[in-house]
């Protein structure tokens, strides 16, 4: 055998048991974990029907009611935007007092009234800093009827729990 067939020879065999190992014993599938949102629910939430507190509830038309779930459905889109805009007037007036150096999340929790304002307001989880935790409560205040409420959501009470988020004036 000739030097050049001995190296033809091993490049084949080299090949051949390359890809034997690799059909046979392949890299391991990747495990795509998908992007799961809980949303858990209890007997007390304003989100069920069965609630017993007050406040806002999802509601539901009977489906050959097609005018009564387009209102809902406005209601429901009216009520979303409403609570994207008292976010976004809390986050606005979290560094309000200084704090640009704060970074952390507060849990409060508070009672939106039929004008807007806000009552009932608490923190509910700390975030381990006294001066992060009376900045977010500081922030929920000052925001107190300062978005205006649609009337298609209604006169009831909204309850509500917000993360108010610091990350370096961000």
């Amino acid at each position: 055998m000739t030097d050049s067939e001995r190296l033809w020879t091993g490049i084949a065999l080299s090949l051949f048991l390359h890809f034997a190992i690799t059909l046979f014993h392949g890299p391991e599938p990747e495990e795509h974990t998908a992007f799961t949102a809980v949303l858990e629910m209890d007997d007390s939430s304003t989100l069920s029907r069965s609630s017993v507190r007050e406040g806002t509830g999802l509601q539901s038309a009977a489906p050959q009611d097609r005018e009564e779930a387009e209102k809902l459905d406005r209601k429901r889109r009216a009520y979303l935007r409403y609570l994207d805009d008292v976010d976004d007037a809390i986050h606005a007036r979290r560094l309000d007092g200084g704090g640009d150096h704060l970074i952390g999340v507060a849990l409060c929790a508070f009672t939106i009234e039929q004008n807007g304002t806000f009552r009932n307001i608490m923190l509910v989880k700390t975030s381990g800093s006294a001066e992060l935790d009376a900045s977010a409560l500081r922030a929920v205040r000052a925001a107190s009827g300062v978005v205006r409420r649609p009337d298609i959501i209604g006169p009831d009470l909204i309850n509500v729990s917000l993360q108010v988020k610091y990350q370096y004036s961000l």
